[in-house]
């Protein structure tokens, strides 16, 4: 196993722009280098335009109801690919309902060095697209 090499500038912070990419994955997967959608999202909800790092990017969550039911928690799991030297001190994340352009209550929760989950506190919209977005603060 190799030990990855952190580059950080003059200030301590790593570049944001920098990383592997991360890949959509299956439902409630927690494969490293991926983001899925968790069943409280729905029974087949989905990820998709995943333009991310380990330290920050977006991506589209769709609802998807089928024989599951919705539910307020977590909606999506980001295991980044290489887990970072430290548990982050902050991860900013917001979600944005695309149907209305409205903000959705959300934040990071079971925050750890190999990864974090998208939460909400209010059941998402089935059939409406939501841009979800982080930042990874070191």
């Amino acid at each position: 196993m190799s030990a990855t090499v952190m580059q950080y500038d003059t200030y301590g912070h790593l570049p944001a722009a920098t990383g592997t990419a991360l890949a959509a994955g299956a439902v409630s997967t927690t494969a490293a280098g991926t983001i899925a959608p968790t069943t409280n999202a729905g029974a087949a909800p989905t990820v998709t335009a995943v333009s991310a790092t380990d330290l920050g990017g977006h991506f589209t969550l769709s609802p998807v109801t089928g024989a599951g039911a919705q539910a307020a928690g977590s909606v999506a799991v980001v295991t980044f690919t290489n887990s970072l030297p430290a548990v982050p001190r902050a991860i900013l994340c917001t979600i944005i309902d695309d149907a209305g352009a409205a903000a959705v209550a959300a934040s990071a929760g079971s925050i750890t060095a190999a990864g974090f989950n998208f939460t909400v506190g209010a059941v998402l919209t089935t059939a409406h697209t939501y841009t979800c977005q982080y930042a990874v603060v070191m």
